[in-house]
């Protein structure tokens, strides 16, 4: 248990880092990094599919059309506001492949066989 400054106990402990950014589940570094992406790839596309299929239903009941959406311009705001939310979904959905195996002591039977 944690003592505070009124010496009253609590029932917390401070953050333990864990060091899940250092293992392999596959076997190898490079199969987990493909998982990881591909697993990531599918949870962001169903949750844009989703969120269009709202959209789509709330603004046919409001009169807009797909060809006006299709149409549709962005302004030069909106092009940099996108730009920067497609970095962070590219670095969400890829950035697993910027670990280097070479980081982590990991063999693999794999190799062997």
């Amino acid at each position: 248990m944690a003592e505070t400054k009124g010496k009253r106990q609590e029932y917390t402990t401070d953050f333990i880092k864990a060091d899940i950014g250092n293992v392999s589940f596959l076997g190898n570094v490079h199969i987990d990094n493909i998982m990881t992406a591909l697993i990531a790839m599918g949870a962001e596309i169903w949750t844009d599919r989703r969120r269009i299929r709202v959209l789509e239903s709330l603004l046919e009941k409001k009169g807009v059309t797909r060809d006006m959406v299709e149409q549709y311009v962005p302004t030069a705001e909106e092009e940099a506001t996108w730009k920067k939310e497609r970095e962070v979904l590219v670095d969400r959905m890829y950035g697993q492949f910027a670990r280097q195996g070479s980081e982590f002591n990991i063999s693999s039977d794999w190799k062997n066989k």
